[in-house]
């Protein structure tokens, strides 16, 4: 099956515009996503993409592929309704061809892509020897393709809107832009499991450990509170509070995601593969000679290294099994890198992509990341199962695009870490920390809650946090 969708695109200045006046004004309470991204450093990365008019949906009910279509043309490929999710996903992605017209065919590949998410309990689709740990029944995932993408130039402060239709609504809601927000309402934050819980869980753990079980296991505290209002105000917080390389909020019928994730789960630009390892944690300093101090400390710390070494090692086997034979590299090894309320060692592995592997592939062979799972990975995955009290759901999965060009692969994913997601009035959230041999259970706990803080303070920001259109 081959279904061509012409792409017709047309360049706007958008010096008077951003990616949230933009979002507000086009896509509103509708379903839709905004992907942006922030450089280490702070700098914004030159695209952000807002995607609506939702042409075609790929759903996952109890493990198999359903198909939701809003073009004639897309009709279709109902035939893999039914199949496995991911080789049905796989068949619908090779049917789909867009060509884009005129100058959009020098756009980069994330303008020809499905977009969406896996959840952490979609492993078992992957692996197949997971599938008794995580069944493929309880697996959560979801692709889209927008028939309009606004592709937003930082760099240049312009914009390009492409369809993939002639007739999709575009009309810019000013009211829903000058609209004042309300602030949500937000009940008491509380923790699944408790203090006491989690490090008898660590406890219990490191035992399995010294029997020689595994050898890492990352255990992670949910986090959760009522909610009621519009989350993209809780997305706008955050996004000004934390910028990290992977900021989205993408709201669908059944959830919404918000995030600002610090780590890559895969990326492969024109057939080629990288990861980049997170391992090792330290809160940010009061000021520039603490931090300095506390960098010092991370890098010097053995456990922290010697964890970091080995999900190197994990990240680079994993991509291994993709890759062409001895191009596989270690770049910028064991570096600190810093964001609003933490610092991370991180290193980064690439490699060329061995021919004949598609994007689902090159997803399949590195999901879960180690840093979020542990290390052998099956075992580690196997043991979390039978640790935490609540199915992990989206976090520790992964979100982003998945290119449709045929002539290469490429795909750009982060690890759902940092992020929020709201379903049934409720706010969720989840974080881990590596656990070892010789861990201190209550500096475990501590790790958690480190990196869950910037998602509390995100919760009760208000005032002037409420208004940064302009970022």
């Amino acid at each position: 099956m081959k279904i061509t969708l012409q792409q017709t695109g047309q360049w706007l200045a958008a010096d008077i515009q951003t990616p949230i006046s933009l979002f507000l004004g086009l896509v509103g309470t509708g379903q839709g996503f905004l992907l942006e991204s922030a450089e280490v450093d702070g700098r914004r990365g030159r695209y952000s993409v807002i995607g609506f008019n939702l042409l075609l949906r790929l759903g996952c009910k109890n493990g198999k592929l359903e198909v939701a279509s809003r073009d004639n043309r897309l009709n279709q490929l109902k035939e893999y309704e039914g199949m496995d999710f991911i080789e049905g996903a796989r068949k619908v992605m090779d049917a789909i061809h867009i060509e884009p017209q005129g100058d959009m065919k020098e756009l980069p590949a994330i303008a020809r892509g499905m977009f969406g998410y896996f959840g952490y309990t979609t492993i078992g689709m992957f692996e197949k020897k997971l599938e008794e740990v995580l069944p493929p029944e309880n697996s959560d995932a979801c692709l889209m393709l927008p028939g309009t993408i606004v592709l937003f130039d930082h760099l240049y402060n312009k914009l390009c809107m492409l369809n993939l239709a002639d007739n999709l609504p575009v009309k810019m809601d000013r009211a829903a832009v000058e609209r004042t927000p309300e602030a949500p309402s937000i009940g008491e934050v509380t923790t699944i499991p408790d203090k006491t819980s989690y490090i008898r869980n660590v406890q219990k753990v490191q035992e399995q450990l010294r029997q020689g079980e595994a050898i890492q296991v990352v255990l992670s505290t949910r986090f959760q509170a009522s909610f009621e209002g519009d989350p993209f105000i809780l997305y706008r917080r955050l996004r000004q509070i934390n910028p990290s390389p992977y900021m989205f909020f993408m709201r669908l019928s059944h959830i919404t995601l918000i995030g600002s994730s610090p780590e890559t789960m895969v990326r492969c630009q024109n057939n080629v593969v990288e990861v980049c390892p997170i391992a090792g944690t330290r809160p940010r300093g009061a000021s520039d000679a603490e931090d300095a101090e506390l960098a010092e400390d991370l890098l010097a710390d053995p456990k922290e290294r010697a964890e970091h070494v080995m999900l190197v090692d994990l990240g680079r086997n994993d991509v291994g099994r993709i890759a062409e034979a001895g191009t596989v590299s270690v770049e910028k090894f064991m570096q600190v890198e810093k964001f609003s309320h933490v610092m991370h060692l991180t290193s980064y592995v690439k490699a060329q992509l061995m021919k004949g592997h598609d994007a689902l592939d090159v997803l399949g062979a590195t999901f879960p990341a180690g840093t979020v799972s542990g290390a052998p990975k099956i075992r580690a995955i196997e043991i979390i199962g039978e640790t935490e009290a609540v199915s992990r759901g989206a976090y520790a999965g992964t979100i982003g695009w998945l290119g449709l060009d045929k002539d290469s692969v490429n795909l750009d994913t982060g690890i759902l870490i940092r992020t929020m997601w709201v379903k049934d009035n409720t706010v969720q959230w989840q974080c881990g920390a590596g656990i070892v041999h010789d861990s201190v259970p209550e500096k475990e706990w501590e790790e958690c809650q480190n990196k869950g803080r910037v998602l509390k303070v995100t919760l009760n920001a208000t005032g002037e946090a409420d208004v940064f259109t302009g970022r």
